[in-house]
């Protein structure tokens, strides 16, 4: 199915340089942009909230882990020391 579309100076120029660079033709290197661009855009778009918060969601970073995780011990540990401090 023809499609026409206008470039600018720029753009033209950068597609050109693809295509040599990628031994292909014009056409072929804008059908090839246009399917992973937009399939990368779809998959987006199919991910679940809790997918796209894992994605960007770093682990370890905050500190407070170490005290969700040992907790229990942490907790032992503080009131032994108070114990400690006010026996005879």
């Amino acid at each position: 199915m023809p499609v026409s579309i206008r470039l600018d100076k720029e753009s033209e120029d950068i597609l050109k340089k693809a295509a040599t660079g990628l031994h292909t033709t014009k056409s072929a290197a804008i059908r090839d942009a246009i399917k992973n661009y937009y399939l990368k855009i779809l998959e987006e778009q199919q991910k679940t909230p809790w997918e796209i918060y894992e994605s960007i969601h770093t682990y370890g970073g905050s500190g407070h882990g170490k005290r969700v995780l040992e907790g229990k011990k942490i907790l032992k540990a503080s009131l032994s020391k108070k114990r400690k401090k006010w026996s005879l």
